[in-house]
């Protein structure tokens, strides 16, 4: 059974209860109140009542916290990945990639169909997110990067 079920079971047994302490009945010609004839009726129910809706708030604070917990870890971990292939986008991946394997930058126009200026509009744009000067630093920051998420498994 889930949290969420147990919740729902709890609120409406608490409600039952506490209705249940409130009742009257009729005897003969007047009415009398539980509370009346048998004090320790509703004082029972209305503990009961307590002591689920005490419950259900312990489960309900868990529950939060630990969605609480959850969305830390999943934001500090996606802060925590700053690798290259997280920064760049696909084409500009494939652009770096053929940097890496030494071809210039006409022979990565050729490659992939694209002119000479967009290689160049890539390259420069893969210098700005790797916060390199040059074809040397980006290659190095790229292994480096590489290497940091293979020793992580």
């Amino acid at each position: 059974m889930t949290a969420k079920r147990k919740q729902e079971i709890l609120i409406a047994l608490s409600i039952l209860l506490t209705l249940c302490s409130i009742g009257f009945s009729f005897d003969g010609t007047i009415y009398l109140w539980f509370w009346q004839k048998y004090p320790i009726i509703p004082i029972l129910l209305l503990m009961f009542a307590f002591i689920g809706v005490r419950y259900w708030l312990k489960l309900e604070i868990e529950r939060q916290r630990q969605q609480i917990y959850s969305e830390y870890k999943q934001n500090n971990e996606s802060q925590q990945q700053t690798g290259f292939q997280n920064l760049l986008s696909s084409r500009e991946i494939e652009v770096m990639e053929l940097i890496n394997s030494g071809l210039s930058n006409k022979e990565i126009a050729d490659k992939l169909f694209i002119s000479l200026s967009t290689v160049k509009t890539h390259i420069n744009n893969i210098y700005k997110i790797l916060e390199v000067k040059n074809r040397r630093e980006a290659i190095e920051k790229m292994n480096t990067d590489r290497k940091d998420e293979h020793t992580n498994f």
